[in-house]
Protein backbone atom coordinates (compact mmCIF):
# COMPACT_ATOMS: atom_id res chain seq x y z
CA UNK A 1 0.00 0.00 0.00
CA UNK A 2 2.82 2.37 0.82
CA UNK A 3 4.42 1.65 -2.52
CA UNK A 4 1.29 2.74 -4.38
CA UNK A 5 1.08 5.99 -2.43
CA UNK A 6 4.71 6.78 -3.16
CA UNK A 7 4.21 5.93 -6.79
CA UNK A 8 1.14 8.10 -6.97
CA UNK A 9 3.00 10.98 -5.36
CA UNK A 10 5.87 10.61 -7.81
CA UNK A 11 3.51 10.58 -10.74
CA UNK A 12 1.73 13.70 -9.50
CA UNK A 13 5.05 15.36 -8.88
CA UNK A 14 6.20 14.56 -12.40
CA UNK A 15 2.95 15.81 -13.84
CA UNK A 16 3.23 19.07 -11.90
CA UNK A 17 6.80 19.49 -13.03
CA UNK A 18 5.84 18.89 -16.64
CA UNK A 19 2.92 21.26 -16.37
CA UNK A 20 5.11 23.88 -14.81
CA UNK A 21 7.73 23.52 -17.53
CA UNK A 22 5.08 23.58 -20.23
CA UNK A 23 3.53 26.75 -18.80
CA UNK A 24 6.87 28.40 -18.47
CA UNK A 25 7.87 27.63 -22.03
CA UNK A 26 4.53 28.61 -23.49
CA UNK A 27 4.47 31.89 -21.52
CA UNK A 28 8.05 33.04 -22.06
CA UNK A 29 8.33 32.49 -25.82
CA UNK A 30 5.86 35.13 -26.92
CA UNK A 31 7.27 37.65 -24.47
CA UNK A 32 10.79 37.05 -25.76
CA UNK A 33 9.76 37.54 -29.44
CA UNK A 34 7.97 40.82 -28.72
CA UNK A 35 10.97 42.22 -26.82
CA UNK A 36 13.38 41.24 -29.59
CA UNK A 37 11.10 42.82 -32.17
CA UNK A 38 10.90 46.02 -30.17
CA UNK A 39 14.67 46.24 -29.82
CA UNK A 40 15.09 45.44 -33.50
CA UNK A 41 12.82 48.36 -34.50
CA UNK A 42 14.76 50.75 -32.25
CA UNK A 43 18.06 49.63 -33.73
CA UNK A 44 16.77 50.14 -37.27
CA UNK A 45 15.45 53.62 -36.44
CA UNK A 46 18.73 54.58 -34.76
CA UNK A 47 20.72 53.22 -37.70
CA UNK A 48 18.51 55.12 -40.13
CA UNK A 49 18.89 58.29 -38.08
CA UNK A 50 22.65 57.79 -37.97
CA UNK A 51 22.73 57.38 -41.76
CA UNK A 52 20.72 60.55 -42.22
CA UNK A 53 22.96 62.46 -39.82
CA UNK A 54 26.08 61.13 -41.51
CA UNK A 55 24.74 62.12 -44.92
CA UNK A 56 23.75 65.60 -43.77
CA UNK A 57 27.14 66.19 -42.18
CA UNK A 58 28.86 64.80 -45.27
CA UNK A 59 26.81 67.03 -47.58
CA UNK A 60 27.62 70.17 -45.62
CA UNK A 61 31.32 69.34 -45.52
CA UNK A 62 31.47 68.44 -49.19
CA UNK A 63 29.64 71.60 -50.27
CA UNK A 64 32.16 73.56 -48.23
CA UNK A 65 34.98 71.64 -49.93
CA UNK A 66 33.54 72.40 -53.38
CA UNK A 67 33.54 76.10 -52.54
CA UNK A 68 37.19 75.91 -51.47
CA UNK A 69 38.08 73.96 -54.63
CA UNK A 70 36.40 76.54 -56.89
CA UNK A 71 38.13 79.36 -55.04
CA UNK A 72 41.53 77.70 -55.46
CA UNK A 73 40.86 77.22 -59.17
CA UNK A 74 39.77 80.83 -59.64
CA UNK A 75 42.74 82.20 -57.71
CA UNK A 76 45.15 79.75 -59.40
CA UNK A 77 46.23 78.63 -55.94
CA UNK A 78 47.92 75.34 -56.72
CA UNK A 79 49.11 74.61 -53.20
CA UNK A 80 45.67 75.34 -51.80
CA UNK A 81 44.11 73.03 -54.39
CA UNK A 82 46.51 70.21 -53.54
CA UNK A 83 45.55 70.42 -49.87
CA UNK A 84 41.98 69.55 -50.87
CA UNK A 85 42.97 66.42 -52.84
CA UNK A 86 43.86 62.86 -51.86
CA UNK A 87 46.98 63.03 -54.06
CA UNK A 88 49.08 65.66 -55.84
CA UNK A 89 47.55 66.41 -59.26
CA UNK A 90 50.68 67.50 -61.12
CA UNK A 91 48.85 67.83 -64.44
CA UNK A 92 46.74 70.63 -62.96
CA UNK A 93 49.87 72.66 -62.27
CA UNK A 94 50.97 72.36 -65.90
CA UNK A 95 47.79 74.06 -67.15
CA UNK A 96 46.98 76.39 -64.23
CA UNK A 97 47.88 79.98 -65.29
CA UNK A 98 49.80 80.92 -62.17
CA UNK A 99 51.24 84.44 -62.35
CA UNK A 100 54.39 84.72 -60.32
CA UNK A 101 55.52 88.28 -59.72
CA UNK A 102 59.25 88.69 -60.30
CA UNK A 103 60.99 91.83 -59.11
CA UNK A 104 64.00 91.64 -61.42
CA UNK A 105 62.19 91.59 -64.80
CA UNK A 106 63.89 93.77 -67.41
CA UNK A 107 61.00 96.12 -68.18
CA UNK A 108 63.14 98.14 -70.57
CA UNK A 109 62.61 95.41 -73.14
CA UNK A 110 58.96 95.83 -74.08
CA UNK A 111 58.79 92.63 -76.11
CA UNK A 112 60.39 90.61 -73.36
CA UNK A 113 57.88 92.06 -70.91
CA UNK A 114 54.85 91.46 -73.09
CA UNK A 115 55.66 87.89 -74.08
CA UNK A 116 54.85 85.55 -72.53
CA UNK A 117 53.86 87.25 -69.26
CA UNK A 118 50.98 89.29 -70.70
CA UNK A 119 49.58 86.19 -72.41
CA UNK A 120 49.73 84.35 -69.09
CA UNK A 121 48.07 87.26 -67.31
CA UNK A 122 45.19 87.11 -69.77
CA UNK A 123 44.68 83.42 -69.01
CA UNK A 124 44.85 84.25 -65.33
CA UNK A 125 42.13 86.85 -65.87
CA UNK A 126 39.92 84.18 -67.47
CA UNK A 127 40.53 81.84 -64.54
CA UNK A 128 39.51 84.58 -62.12
CA UNK A 129 35.98 84.48 -63.61
CA UNK A 130 35.50 80.84 -62.55
CA UNK A 131 32.21 80.13 -60.75
CA UNK A 132 30.41 76.92 -59.79
CA UNK A 133 26.94 75.51 -59.21
CA UNK A 134 26.22 72.33 -57.21
CA UNK A 135 23.48 69.92 -58.26
CA UNK A 136 22.43 68.94 -54.74
CA UNK A 137 19.98 66.35 -56.04
CA UNK A 138 22.95 64.39 -57.43
CA UNK A 139 24.60 63.86 -54.03
CA UNK A 140 25.30 60.19 -53.28
CA UNK A 141 27.13 58.43 -50.47
CA UNK A 142 27.91 54.90 -49.34
CA UNK A 143 27.63 53.37 -45.86
CA UNK A 144 28.58 55.88 -43.14
CA UNK A 145 29.30 58.40 -45.92
CA UNK A 146 32.89 57.27 -46.30
CA UNK A 147 32.75 57.97 -50.02
CA UNK A 148 30.52 60.55 -51.69
CA UNK A 149 29.92 62.02 -55.11
CA UNK A 150 28.20 65.17 -56.34
CA UNK A 151 27.76 66.82 -59.71
CA UNK A 152 29.17 70.35 -60.08
CA UNK A 153 29.06 72.74 -63.03
CA UNK A 154 32.13 74.97 -63.33
CA UNK A 155 31.89 78.04 -65.55
CA UNK A 156 34.21 80.75 -66.86
CA UNK A 157 33.53 83.73 -69.10
CA UNK A 158 33.52 83.10 -72.82
CA UNK A 159 36.44 85.22 -74.01
CA UNK A 160 35.84 84.63 -77.74
CA UNK A 161 33.88 87.89 -78.04
CA UNK A 162 36.86 89.76 -76.56
CA UNK A 163 39.11 88.50 -79.33
CA UNK A 164 36.71 89.93 -81.91
CA UNK A 165 37.13 93.46 -80.52
CA UNK A 166 40.87 93.89 -80.86
CA UNK A 167 43.68 93.28 -83.29
CA UNK A 168 46.12 94.31 -80.58
CA UNK A 169 45.68 94.73 -76.84
CA UNK A 170 47.22 97.35 -74.62
CA UNK A 171 48.00 94.63 -72.12
CA UNK A 172 46.30 92.14 -69.84
CA UNK A 173 44.44 94.96 -68.10
CA UNK A 174 42.89 95.95 -71.43
CA UNK A 175 41.91 92.32 -72.04
CA UNK A 176 40.54 91.99 -68.51
CA UNK A 177 38.45 95.15 -68.85
CA UNK A 178 36.73 93.79 -71.96
CA UNK A 179 36.32 90.38 -70.35
CA UNK A 180 34.46 91.97 -67.43
CA UNK A 181 31.72 93.06 -69.84
CA UNK A 182 31.12 89.52 -71.14
CA UNK A 183 28.02 87.70 -69.91
CA UNK A 184 28.23 84.39 -71.81
CA UNK A 185 30.06 81.51 -70.16
CA UNK A 186 31.72 78.23 -71.02
CA UNK A 187 30.35 75.47 -68.77
CA UNK A 188 31.93 72.18 -67.69
CA UNK A 189 29.99 69.45 -65.83
CA UNK A 190 32.11 67.29 -63.53
CA UNK A 191 31.12 64.61 -61.02
CA UNK A 192 33.42 65.14 -58.06
CA UNK A 193 34.40 62.16 -55.94
CA UNK A 194 35.25 62.59 -52.27
CA UNK A 195 36.83 60.30 -49.70
CA UNK A 196 36.64 60.80 -45.95
CA UNK A 197 40.02 60.73 -44.23
CA UNK A 198 40.82 59.72 -40.66
CA UNK A 199 40.29 63.28 -39.44
CA UNK A 200 36.80 63.47 -40.90
CA UNK A 201 37.79 65.71 -43.81
CA UNK A 202 36.45 65.04 -47.29
CA UNK A 203 39.20 65.12 -49.89
CA UNK A 204 38.82 65.21 -53.65
CA UNK A 205 39.72 61.84 -55.16
CA UNK A 206 39.54 62.80 -58.84
CA UNK A 207 41.30 66.15 -59.01
CA UNK A 208 42.65 65.45 -62.51
CA UNK A 209 39.11 65.56 -63.86
CA UNK A 210 39.26 69.32 -63.34
CA UNK A 211 42.12 69.83 -65.77
CA UNK A 212 39.62 70.92 -68.43
CA UNK A 213 38.63 73.91 -66.31
CA UNK A 214 41.77 75.54 -67.74
CA UNK A 215 41.28 74.32 -71.30
CA UNK A 216 41.41 77.81 -72.80
CA UNK A 217 41.77 77.81 -76.55
CA UNK A 218 43.43 81.20 -76.40
CA UNK A 219 45.53 82.11 -79.46
CA UNK A 220 48.76 84.06 -79.18
CA UNK A 221 47.65 87.62 -78.54
CA UNK A 222 49.35 90.70 -79.96
CA UNK A 223 50.11 93.63 -77.69
CA UNK A 224 50.98 97.24 -78.40
CA UNK A 225 54.17 98.63 -76.89
CA UNK A 226 52.10 101.47 -75.44
CA UNK A 227 49.07 103.62 -76.18
CA UNK A 228 51.28 106.38 -77.59
CA UNK A 229 51.61 104.39 -80.82
CA UNK A 230 48.22 105.82 -81.78
CA UNK A 231 49.36 109.48 -81.49
CA UNK A 232 49.51 111.36 -84.79
CA UNK A 233 50.31 114.86 -83.50
CA UNK A 234 50.62 116.87 -80.29
CA UNK A 235 51.11 120.52 -79.44
CA UNK A 236 50.71 123.20 -76.79
CA UNK A 237 48.05 125.83 -77.30
CA UNK A 238 46.00 128.82 -75.92
CA UNK A 239 46.24 132.47 -76.98
CA UNK A 240 49.42 133.22 -75.05
CA UNK A 241 51.48 130.50 -76.77
CA UNK A 242 53.86 131.11 -79.69
CA UNK A 243 54.46 127.83 -81.57
CA UNK A 244 57.52 129.03 -83.48
CA UNK A 245 59.45 129.73 -80.29
CA UNK A 246 57.54 127.22 -78.15
CA UNK A 247 56.99 129.93 -75.57
CA UNK A 248 54.13 131.07 -73.35
CA UNK A 249 54.04 134.76 -72.47
CA UNK A 250 52.23 136.11 -69.43
CA UNK A 251 49.96 133.13 -68.99
CA UNK A 252 48.37 131.28 -66.11
CA UNK A 253 47.26 128.33 -68.25
CA UNK A 254 48.91 125.48 -70.18
CA UNK A 255 46.90 123.36 -72.60
CA UNK A 256 48.28 120.17 -74.13
CA UNK A 257 46.46 118.69 -77.14
CA UNK A 258 47.06 115.13 -78.37
CA UNK A 259 45.62 114.04 -81.71
CA UNK A 260 45.00 110.32 -82.23
CA UNK A 261 44.49 107.97 -85.13
CA UNK A 262 41.36 105.87 -85.71
CA UNK A 263 42.79 102.94 -83.73
CA UNK A 264 42.91 104.94 -80.51
CA UNK A 265 39.14 104.92 -80.22
CA UNK A 266 39.24 101.15 -79.71
CA UNK A 267 40.96 101.46 -76.36
CA UNK A 268 40.41 102.70 -72.86
CA UNK A 269 43.26 104.98 -71.87
CA UNK A 270 44.45 104.95 -68.28
CA UNK A 271 46.92 107.67 -67.46
CA UNK A 272 48.02 110.52 -65.21
CA UNK A 273 49.47 113.83 -66.31
CA UNK A 274 51.97 116.14 -64.66
CA UNK A 275 53.26 119.68 -65.03
CA UNK A 276 56.78 120.34 -63.78
CA UNK A 277 59.41 123.09 -63.84
CA UNK A 278 63.05 122.52 -64.60
CA UNK A 279 65.06 123.12 -61.47
CA UNK A 280 68.35 121.83 -60.16
CA UNK A 281 69.08 119.08 -59.44
CA UNK A 282 65.62 117.70 -60.29
CA UNK A 283 62.41 118.86 -61.90
CA UNK A 284 59.90 120.40 -59.48
CA UNK A 285 56.32 119.09 -59.94
CA UNK A 286 53.65 121.79 -59.97
CA UNK A 287 50.71 119.46 -60.41
CA UNK A 288 50.02 115.71 -60.75
CA UNK A 289 46.55 114.50 -61.67
CA UNK A 290 44.64 111.57 -60.25
CA UNK A 291 44.28 108.46 -62.40
CA UNK A 292 42.21 109.26 -65.48
CA UNK A 293 40.19 106.64 -67.36
CA UNK A 294 39.39 107.91 -70.84
CA UNK A 295 37.17 105.53 -72.79
CA UNK A 296 37.70 105.32 -76.54
CA UNK A 297 39.08 108.85 -77.10
CA UNK A 298 39.53 110.45 -80.52
CA UNK A 299 41.49 113.41 -79.10
CA UNK A 300 42.83 114.38 -75.69
CA UNK A 301 42.90 117.89 -74.17
CA UNK A 302 44.80 118.38 -70.92
CA UNK A 303 44.79 121.71 -69.08
CA UNK A 304 46.71 123.15 -66.17
CA UNK A 305 45.79 126.58 -64.76
CA UNK A 306 46.49 128.67 -61.68
CA UNK A 307 45.32 132.06 -60.35
CA UNK A 308 48.51 134.06 -60.95
CA UNK A 309 50.66 134.13 -64.03
CA UNK A 310 53.20 131.36 -64.16
CA UNK A 311 56.79 132.47 -63.38
CA UNK A 312 59.46 132.62 -66.06
CA UNK A 313 61.13 129.27 -66.54
CA UNK A 314 61.42 126.06 -68.52
CA UNK A 315 58.51 123.64 -68.12
CA UNK A 316 57.30 120.23 -69.20
CA UNK A 317 53.77 118.89 -69.62
CA UNK A 318 53.56 115.10 -69.97
CA UNK A 319 51.21 112.16 -69.56
CA UNK A 320 52.13 108.82 -68.01
CA UNK A 321 50.71 105.64 -69.57
CA UNK A 322 49.82 103.38 -66.65
CA UNK A 323 49.66 100.31 -68.88
CA UNK A 324 53.23 100.40 -70.17
CA UNK A 325 54.88 102.74 -67.68
CA UNK A 326 56.05 105.14 -70.40
CA UNK A 327 55.67 108.91 -70.69
CA UNK A 328 54.94 111.32 -73.53
CA UNK A 329 55.17 115.09 -73.27
CA UNK A 330 56.16 118.53 -74.42
CA UNK A 331 58.80 120.95 -73.17
CA UNK A 332 58.47 124.74 -73.53
CA UNK A 333 59.49 128.14 -72.16
CA UNK A 334 57.47 130.62 -70.11
CA UNK A 335 58.16 134.36 -70.00
CA UNK A 336 56.54 136.46 -67.31
CA UNK A 337 57.23 140.08 -68.32
CA UNK A 338 56.20 141.41 -64.93
CA UNK A 339 59.27 139.84 -63.35
CA UNK A 340 61.69 139.86 -66.29
CA UNK A 341 64.39 142.48 -66.94
CA UNK A 342 64.06 143.95 -70.48
CA UNK A 343 66.14 142.05 -72.98
CA UNK A 344 68.07 145.16 -74.16
CA UNK A 345 69.23 146.16 -70.67
CA UNK A 346 72.81 145.69 -69.48
CA UNK A 347 73.49 145.81 -65.76
CA UNK A 348 76.99 146.70 -64.65
CA UNK A 349 77.66 147.26 -60.97
CA UNK A 350 75.29 149.95 -59.71
CA UNK A 351 75.03 151.81 -63.03
CA UNK A 352 72.29 150.91 -65.46
CA UNK A 353 72.48 151.98 -69.07
CA UNK A 354 70.83 150.88 -72.26
CA UNK A 355 72.80 149.24 -75.07
CA UNK A 356 72.03 152.28 -77.26
CA UNK A 357 73.55 154.73 -74.73
CA UNK A 358 76.57 152.54 -74.26
CA UNK A 359 77.25 152.51 -77.97
CA UNK A 360 76.71 156.25 -78.63
CA UNK A 361 78.29 157.73 -75.54
CA UNK A 362 81.92 157.12 -74.83
CA UNK A 363 83.12 157.10 -71.28
CA UNK A 364 84.57 160.37 -69.99
CA UNK A 365 88.30 160.81 -70.18
CA UNK A 366 89.55 160.61 -66.64
CA UNK A 367 92.65 162.60 -67.53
Amino acid sequence: MKKKVIATVLILANLMTLASCSQASSGNAPKSNKTAEAFSDDDEEEAEDDDKNDNKIAEDKIYSSVDKIATALAECDYEGFCELCTYTPYEIRSVMPVVEEVDDIDYSDQYMRKSPSEQLRCKNAIAATTTYEIDKSSFKSNLWAKECTVKVTFSYKDFSSVLDQRDKFLGSADFNMLLAEVEDTVDLDVTLEFTKDDDGHYLLANGLDLVDVYDYDLPDLEFMDNIFDTITDSYMTVLDYTPTTETYTDTNTFEFVIELDENASQYVWQYKYRVAEETSPEWTPLFTSEKIIDRYPTEIHLTYTQEENIPTGYYVFFIYDMQSGTIYGWEFDVVNTAETVPVDTVITGTVTETEETAETEAPEDET
